[in-house]
């Protein structure tokens, strides 16, 4: 009966380690992304999941317009193309550098 056992821990332990080193983390990940999709406001500057660089304009549903340049061309995206916002970054190094000036 003890020997049964056993032969389950080695598995066990694999069970844990992918949970708490691949999938935990991944989640965590996919949260933070989530996150920063939804609390885009009007005038954040973005980059698109296609490498566009744009001004977000406004939104309507799982929509986003934004403003490319150097033309001012307006396309419509979905809430899932935006790769990362920059001026939030911009502002959290400026925040840092302030922060070492003190």
């Amino acid at each position: 009966m003890m020997e049964n056992l056993y032969t389950f821990i080695p598995l066990i332990f694999v069970f844990v380690f992918f949970y708490f080193f691949i999938i935990r983390p991944q989640n965590k990940q996919q949260k933070k992304i989530q996150n920063m999709r939804n609390s885009l406001q009007k005038g954040d500057k973005i980059v698109t999941i296609g490498g566009f660089y744009g001004k977000v304009l406004n939104f309507k549903d799982d929509a986003i317009t934004l403003e490319l340049k150097p033309d001012n061309v307006k396309v419509q995206i979905t809430k899932a193309a935006v790769a990362e916002v920059l001026n939030r970054e911009e502002e959290l190094e400026t925040n840092k550098k302030d922060n070492k000036e003190d």
